[in-house]
């Protein structure tokens, strides 16, 4: 564990100097540090807290749904936290505190939804993943709804440029309100990494083990749903690395949980802020998060599936 620690250590030491304006850390002047300390540095640390707390999200659900293709948005939180967001910028005069506050609580909102759709649906599991992806087809209904009420000289330009994602603006006082979500969700989900591990065998096996099943379903889908909505309240619509972090995880530690769960949070962090890295030096103007995250994803999970069906057929 202690290579992957020094790897994202790695990753984070040179996305601070990593952009359009580039300088030397052993020559800096106030400007440069300013940049380093105001811009830069928040803008790494929300990349490393959403990249583990999607990542961590990504690989709970995948664990506690037995679908390795599950993501953070299974129970619709990413729709209700963005159709939060979406209601604020189109019914109020913008404001970044009350964007982010809206999407927060919108995304809440959607997973509580889900879990109280799923007790009529039945069906344990599986009814609340159906209830999730009711609720999740749902809110993404209502956001197209709002993109097409908007103002599309006005409003509209704001909220696709929001939902696209994007780390650009972030600063301390962002970071200051919800950090503290974002470090309840990862270090409670690192906590629970002994009942993950038992509640990955199945409901049989870990009820016979003794443990309330229930009780830590329920706990660890919050703690998750939690991370996500913060995440989402931050930064956008940010896809993919929530659902390929695990995989690569797996890959580099194998699928204990006791191993697993930390490695994901690294390799979440690390691949987000590389991410971040190529939006902001690819092109001139900086690109969309949420497109640079899809174009690295998508080929990292047919990669990692293509060498998955090899060893099978081996």
């Amino acid at each position: 564990m202690k290579r992957y620690l020094l790897a994202y250590a790695v990753v984070f030491f040179l996305s601070l100097f990593v952009g359009r304006f580039t300088f030397s850390p052993l020559d800096m002047g106030e400007i440069e540090k300013t940049i380093l300390l105001d811009v830069r540095l928040p803008r790494i640390v929300a990349a490393s807290l959403l990249g583990a707390s999607l990542s961590l999200a990504g690989l709970s659900f995948q664990n506690l749904f037995k679908n390795h293709l599950a993501g953070p948005n299974l129970l619709g939180v990413t729709s209700g936290a963005a159709f939060g967001a979406v209601l604020a910028i189109l019914i109020f005069t913008f404001n970044p505190y009350l964007v982010q506050g809206l999407s927060f609580l919108f995304g809440l909102v959607a997973v509580l939804i889900a879990w109280k759709l799923s007790r009529l649906v039945g069906s344990g599991t599986v009814g609340l993943i159906l209830a999730g992806i009711a609720v999740s087809a749902f809110f993404s209904a209502l956001v197209g709804m709002a993109k097409y009420l908007a103002d599309p000289y006005d409003k509209l330009p704001t909220i696709v440029f929001w939902l696209l994602g994007s780390f650009a603006g972030i600063r301390w006082t962002d970071i200051r309100f919800f950090s503290v979500p974002l470090v309840v969700s990862i270090l409670g989900i690192i906590l629970l990494r002994w009942p993950l591990n038992i509640l990955s065998l199945g409901d049989e096996e870990a009820k016979g083990l003794g443990l309330n099943v229930p009780f830590y379903r329920r706990l660890i889908i919050g703690l998750a749903a939690l991370g996500v909505s913060a995440s989402t309240a931050i930064a956008g619509m940010i896809s993919w690395v929530g659902l390929v972090s695990p995989h690569i995880a797996r890959l580099l530690v194998g699928h204990d949980n006791r191993a697993l769960v930390p490695a994901s949070a690294l390799v979440g962090a690390s691949l987000l802020l590389i991410c971040d890295d190529l939006a902001r030096t690819l092109t001139p103007a900086e690109l969309p998060l949420g497109v640079v995250t899809s174009l690295v994803g998508a080929p990292i999970l047919v990669a990692i599936l293509a060498r998955r069906r090899y060893h099978v057929a081996r």
